[in-house]
C-alpha cells in the first residue's frame, strides 16, 4: 500500500472519532490538522475574490487569522490561493516579517509567534480555496509537503459535488447508483459515521486512485477495500489491498 493511501485511511479514522453533529467541512479539517499536527485551522474558497467565503474554523485563532488575511489582503492563504502552491510561515522570523509586514505583526499580537501552513485546493486542477493550519509552537508537519497537499486536494475532492460523483449516485444505471449507496452504508457501519462522511471519503479515496467513485464502491461492497482495516496493508481476507 502507498504512503498516500494509508494517510487516507488515517485520515479516514480520524474523521471518525470527530462529533457527528459537526458540519462537515469542520469534521474534514479537524481531521487533518489533527493528522498533520496543527492545533486548528480553517477552509476557505474563493481565497482572494469577492465572493470568498470561509466554510470553516475550528477555533478563535484560526477565525483571526483568516480574518487579518481578509483584511490586509496578504498572509500565507493569498499567496497560496494565488501561486497554488504550499506556503509556510514561522510568524517571528525575518522571512515572514520582511514578506508580510502587517498581516506578520498583527498575527503575532493575535497568536503569539507561532506558524500557519496554507495549503491550495485544486482536486481538479484550478485552486478553489485554502485550508490554512495553524500551531502555536513552530514545528514541522507530521508529513513532508506533498503529502500535507496531497490531504489538501482529497479534502477538496471529498467536498465537491462534481459532476462525475453525481452521474455515478444520480441520474446513471441503476446498479451504479445501487452500488454506491450500498458502499456508503458498509463505510457508515465500518466508521460509525453519518451518510455524508461516508461519501465524502469514497470521494476522496476515488481521487487519491484516480478513478470512479464507482469503482471504489465495487471494492467496498466486493470488501477488498475496508476503512477499518486500510492501514494494514490487506483486506479483510489478508489479500494486500490496491
Amino acid at each position: 500500500m502507498t504512503d498516500r493511501a494509508a494517510l487516507l485511511a488515517q485520515w479516514a479514522q480520524e474523521i471518525a472519532s470527530s462529533l457527528p453533529a459537526q458540519p462537515l467541512p469542520l469534521r474534514l479539517c479537524l481531521a487533518c490538522a489533527r493528522l498533520l499536527g496543527a492545533d486548528g485551522g480553517a477552509i476557505t474558497l474563493a481565497y482572494t475574490q469577492s465572493e470568498r467565503v470561509t466554510l470553516c474554523v475550528t477555533d478563535e485563532v484560526a477565525a483571526q487569522l483568516e480574518d487579518l488575511q481578509e483584511v490586509l489582503g496578504q498572509g500565507p492563504g493569498p499567496d497560496a490561493y494565488q501561486s497554488g502552491l504550499a506556503v509556510a510561515a514561522e510568524l517571528a522570523s525575518p522571512a515572514a516579517v520582511g514578506q508580510w509586514p502587517m498581516f506578520a505583526a498583527a498575527a503575532r499580537a493575535a497568536a503569539g509567534d507561532g506558524a500557519v501552513y496554507a495549503l491550495p485546493i485544486r482536486p481538479e486542477g484550478p485552486v478553489l480555496g485554502v485550508l490554512t493550519l495553524h500551531q502555536g509552537t513552530p514545528r514541522p508537519l507530521r508529513c513532508d509537503t506533498a503529502e500535507a497537499q496531497f490531504l489538501a486536494d482529497a479534502l477538496g475532492a471529498a467536498l465537491l459535488q462534481d459532476l462525475d460523483s453525481q452521474a455515478e449516485i444520480g441520474p446513471g444505471p441503476w446498479a451504479g447508483r445501487a452500488r454506491v449507496h450500498q458502499a456508503t452504508g458498509m463505510v457508515i457501519a465500518q466508521l460509525g459515521v453519518g451518510a455524508g462522511d461516508g461519501l465524502a471519503l469514497l470521494r476522496a479515496h476515488a481521487y487519491a486512485h484516480d478513478t470512479s467513485v464507482d469503482a471504489i464502491a465495487a471494492q467496498v461492497v466486493g470488501r477488498q477495500l475496508d476503512f477499518t482495516i486500510a492501514d494494514t496493508g490487506t483486506d479483510s481476507n489478508g489479500n494486500e489491498q490496491p
